[in-house]
C-alpha cells in the first residue's frame, strides 16, 4: 500500500440521559481476528498508545478508526483496522471490557506492568478522593441531562399530536422506494452497527460527521425539530435496508441512545443525517415540518420556546460537571504519570505493531 489511509472518528459510548451507554460491543465484529484490551489506570498512555498505532498504520495505507472518547473527546478509547478486523480499546471503567476469547481471538495489554506501584500507592488518599470527586460530578451531570430529555419528553408530546401520520407515512414509503426500490429481498438480513454519532463532552456537543459521513455520494438531510419523530422516519429505512440485506451504520444521539440521527448504507454509498453540517450541502431535503400541523405548533409556540430555553440550560449545566470532572481526571493522571516507564511502553507499542503488521502480511498472502 502506497496511498495513505483516512480515519473516521465515531463514539462508542456516551454521556445520556440514563448515564453512561455504551455500544462497545459494536466496535469490532464478531467476526474479529485480534482484539487488544488494554488495562491500566489514568494517565498510563493508553489513548496514546492507541494513537500512535492508529496514525502508523494510515500511513501505511490502512484505513483506521478513532473511537474517540465522550468524556475527553481528545483521548481515544479505541482504534479499529477495518481491513484486518483488528481492534485496540481501552477495557478500563466505565468501559469494562473482559476478554470472551482469551487467546483465541482477545488478548489483554495490561499497563500495570509499567508503572512503579509504590510511587502510586503514595498517593493513595489523593487518588482515592479525586475518583470520588470525579464519580459525583458525573451522577450530577447525568441528572441535568435526565432532567433536559424529561422536558424535551413533554415537548415531543405537542410535536407528537401536531404530526400528520398520513404525510409522515406516505413521505417514508416514497423514500423507501427511492432508495431501496430497486433492490430485492434477501434471504439473509444484513447487519446493523449502532454507534454514537454526536456526544456531550467537556467541550460541550461534539460530533465528527465530516468523517463518518465523508465521501458518501448522496446525501438526505432531514430538517426539524421533532427528534423522536425523525428517529422513527429514519428507522424505518433502517428496517426495510436490513431486510433486503444490506448492511447498515446507525448513529444515535447524544442525549437519548436510542434515537437516530445518521445512518449509512455503504453498498449503496447513501447517507441520511440531521446533521446540520449539511443543511446547505444534500442531494435532497426532507423538512418535517411538511407533516405538522401549524395550527397546533402555533398554539403551543410560548411552551415549545420555553422548554427548549429548560432544555438548553439544562444540556449546559450537564456539560458544565463533565468539564469539572475532565479537570479532576487531568489532576488524577498527575499521579500515575510520574510513575510510569513510557519507555518501555513504546517499546512495547513498537512490539504489537509489529504483530499487527504480521497479521496484515498473513492476511494479504
Amino acid at each position: 500500500m502506497s496511498k495513505k489511509g483516512e480515519i473516521k472518528k465515531v463514539f462508542p459510548g456516551g454521556n445520556t440521559a440514563k448515564g453512561f451507554y455504551s455500544y462497545y460491543d459494536n466496535i469490532i465484529g464478531t467476526d474479529a481476528k485480534r482484539l487488544f484490551v488494554i488495562k491500566g489506570g489514568p494517565g498510563v498512555g493508553k489513548s496514546s498508545f492507541m494513537k500512535k498505532i492508529g496514525y502508523q498504520m494510515v500511513e501505511k495505507g490502512y484505513d483506521v478508526e478513532f473511537h474517540q472518547c465522550s468524556s475527553d473527546n481528545d483521548s481515544l478509547d479505541g482504534v479499529v483496522i477495518p481491513a484486518l478486523k483488528i481492534a485496540i480499546i481501552d477495557g478500563t471503567a466505565p468501559h469494562v471490557v473482559d476478554p470472551k476469547h482469551p487467546g483465541a481471538i482477545d488478548e489483554i495489554l495490561n499497563f500495570g506492568e509499567f508503572w512503579n506501584e509504590n510511587g502510586i500507592r503514595a498517593n493513595r488518599s489523593e487518588v482515592v478522593e479525586i475518583t470520588q470527586k470525579i464519580g459525583k460530578l458525573f451522577k450530577r451531570a447525568y441528572k441535568f441531562f435526565a432532567a433536559a430529555k424529561s422536558i424535551r419528553d413533554d415537548m415531543e408530546v405537542i410535536y407528537e399530536e401536531a404530526l400528520d401520520k398520513g404525510k409522515f407515512n406516505q413521505s417514508v414509503r416514497e423514500l423507501k422506494k427511492e432508495i431501496l426500490g430497486k433492490v430485492t429481498y434477501s434471504k439473509q438480513e444484513g447487519k446493523v452497527r449502532h454507534l454514537f454519532g454526536s456526544a456531550l463532552t467537556p467541550k460541550g456537543l461534539v460530533d465528527y460527521y465530516a468523517t463518518i459521513v465523508g465521501k458518501i455520494k448522496t446525501i438526505y438531510y432531514m430538517e426539524g425539530s421533532y427528534v423522536k419523530g425523525i428517529s422513527n422516519y429514519i428507522e424505518q429505512i433502517v428496517d426495510e435496508a436490513i431486510k433486503k440485506g444490506l448492511n447498515v451504520e446507525v448513529y444515535h444521539e447524544a442525549l437519548d441512545e436510542k434515537n437516530i440521527e445518521t445512518i449509512i448504507i455503504p453498498k449503496l454509498n447513501i447517507a441520511i443525517t440531521t446533521s446540520g453540517k449539511y443543511a446547505n450541502t444534500n442531494y435532497k431535503k426532507i423538512k418535517f415540518d411538511d407533516f405538522m400541523d401549524k395550527e397546533i405548533l402555533a398554539a403551543n409556540e410560548e411552551i415549545l420556546k420555553e422548554d427548549n430555553a429548560f432544555v438548553e440550560k439544562l444540556i449546559n449545566s450537564g456539560i458544565a460537571n463533565i468539564a469539572k470532572a475532565k479537570k479532576e481526571h487531568d489532576d488524577l493522571e498527575k499521579s500515575y504519570i510520574p510513575n510510569m516507564n513510557f519507555k518501555a511502553i513504546d517499546n512495547f507499542r513498537g512490539e504489537i505493531l509489529q504483530r499487527i503488521l504480521k497479521y496484515a502480511n498473513e492476511i494479504e498472502n
